[in-house]
């Protein structure tokens, strides 16, 4: 019966090493440094109660033969198989040494990027943006005393417009009853000739230049580890390559590479590239903004205006225009209560205020979901972060995680969030990460019972032509191919199997 151990990192001691010394695992290791490499070393009990206090050690050999074989002496190998050896090169640069390892499955968080939030040094949330997906679009909220609480009174769905200004697209109005309770919102874009500037940043370097554009001011670039993210949106550049004949170029946005001679017009012709290839990237970037808001069907409607210095645009102008629009809706309440709530939300959604936190229970066709929200809020407080499904007011910045529910509506379960906090000027800036909870397979696998070759039948035999006794055999992270180990209590023989596909 075959059986599967994941060999995942362990803080704690175990019965499993990854990477130990040569020297703990030869008898001698005179010419053998940088030459075996072993691998993973465990205590034979991790396989069998009856190998308990037998070491069996999994060893790379860079070798032209699959087999290998081993006399065990007082818990160490002595290499019998005489092999004509080279260096590891393949692994010698590995720096990856963990000391112990452990066969249960170790649960890892891996971390997506979501978004943004800004925050006034009030806990009220002032801007809400992506650094991925709609890159130079943001939230903005305003706020006025609704019975004697700040409430959201304004919502604007910003663009960025270069120069470090926004524009203002659609502002949303919210409007309440006597009693603070969300009543109903309007929605008013005014008609207008709109004006987008990217600026065209140089960088000089040996083998020619970068041309890339001035991010908005909360966009970053393309990857960035502690986010755990590579964005979709990647920020424009072209990269310049030139020689003294030659020159080519490639873009990070759509991976063209053009190339072509130095002839009185090249600097002319790679202007015309960051041109027309900025002009593409603003359209991608802009374009649901464009499809949706403005009713820009083809990209003739937007006019480009280059402004050049020294052959090259150091500025590209958009000039559009965008209709009015004019749109309003309310909320139905079933019940309201200054201690329940329940009202029609892509589905019914009831809200009870308990004194310590505020149950919210949402139930449409797909089932049944329960949250809470802090006991701190009003129930006028919590309805609109629920119709926002933003956090609008937040007094706990130490927080590091919880369980969302209220971003993720359309979600069965509650979505485990992590954040990212940096003290601003005015306020405080949280970052929103998605935690998805994975095994860690990293080490790779230690499979018994018996071996799944990867080629033909390989068991080797003792000196009495007896076939030997299977240990285990190992996949790992950092070795291509699979090894085989097997044994021979009576001769004390260790015979080691290679084999890829």
């Amino acid at each position: 019966m075959k059986k599967e151990f994941i060999l995942s990192p362990s803080k704690k001691k175990s019965k499993i090493e990854g990477f130990p010394p040569l020297k703990s695992c030869l008898t001698d290791i005179k010419g053998f440094n940088k030459v075996l490499l072993p691998i993973v070393k465990f205590d034979g009990s991790v396989v069998n109660e009856k190998w308990e206090g037998i070491p069996f050690t999994f060893i790379i050999q860079n070798v032209d033969v699959s087999r290998i074989d081993f006399r065990l002496e007082e818990g160490k190998y002595q290499l019998l198989t005489p092999l004509k050896l080279r260096k590891l090169e393949a692994y010698d640069a590995s720096d990856i040494k963990r000391e112990y390892l452990q066969t249960s499955v170790d649960k890892i968080e891996k971390v997506s990027y979501n978004h943004v939030d800004q925050y006034s040094n009030d806990g009220m949330l002032q801007h809400s943006g992506s650094f991925s997906h709609d890159a130079n679009r943001r939230v903005a909220y305003g706020y006025d005393q609704i019975n004697g609480k700040p409430m959201p009174v304004t919502k604007t769905i910003q663009y960025y417009m270069g120069n470090g200004e926004w524009l203002d697209s659609e502002l949303y109005t919210y409007q309440y009853d006597a009693d603070g309770f969300y009543e109903m919102t309007t929605m008013h874009q005014p008609a207008r000739d709109i004006t987008m500037t990217e600026k065209i940043l140089y960088q000089k370097n040996r083998k020619g230049y970068t041309a890339f554009k001035e991010l908005a001011p909360h966009h970053l670039p393309a990857a960035d580890e502690n986010l755990g993210a590579i964005y979709s949106k990647v920020p424009f550049s072209a990269v310049f390559k030139e020689s003294e004949t030659d020159w080519n170029v490639s873009f990070s946005t759509n991976g063209w590479y053009i190339d072509g001679k130095k002839e009185a017009d090249f600097v002319a012709r790679q202007g015309k590239l960051i041109h027309l290839h900025s002009f593409d990237h603003f359209y991608d970037l802009y374009s649901g903004f464009l499809e949706y808001t403005c009713k820009i069907e083809n990209q003739d409607e937007i006019k480009v205006e280059v402004n050049e210095k020294d052959g090259l645009p150091y500025s590209i102008a958009y000039s559009f225009s965008c209709p009015e629009e004019n749109d309003k809706w309310s909320l139905k309440y079933i019940e309201k209560s200054p201690t329940k709530v329940i009202m029609e939300w892509n589905g019914i959604c009831t809200l009870e205020h308990l004194g310590h936190e505020i149950a919210v229970t949402k139930e449409d066709q797909y089932g049944i979901e329960h949250f809470t929200l802090s006991g701190q809020l009003t129930l006028q407080q919590a309805i609109m972060m629920v119709l926002t499904q933003s956090y609008l007011w937040w007094d706990d910045f130490e927080q590091e995680k919880f369980d969302d529910w209220l971003m993720y509506p359309y979600r069965v379960n509650p979505v485990p969030l992590k954040f990212i906090y940096t003290k601003t000027e005015n306020g405080i800036e949280r970052v929103l990460q998605e935690i998805k909870i994975e095994d860690n397979k990293t080490e790779g696998t230690l499979q018994i019972g018996k071996p799944d070759w990867l080629q033909s039948n390989e068991t080797p035999r003792d000196p009495d032509g007896q076939k030997m006794e299977f240990v285990a055999q190992l996949d790992h992270s950092n070795m291509f191919g699979t090894l085989f180990l097997f044994y021979s209590e009576k001769h004390q023989l260790v015979s080691q199997i290679f084999q890829c596909t």
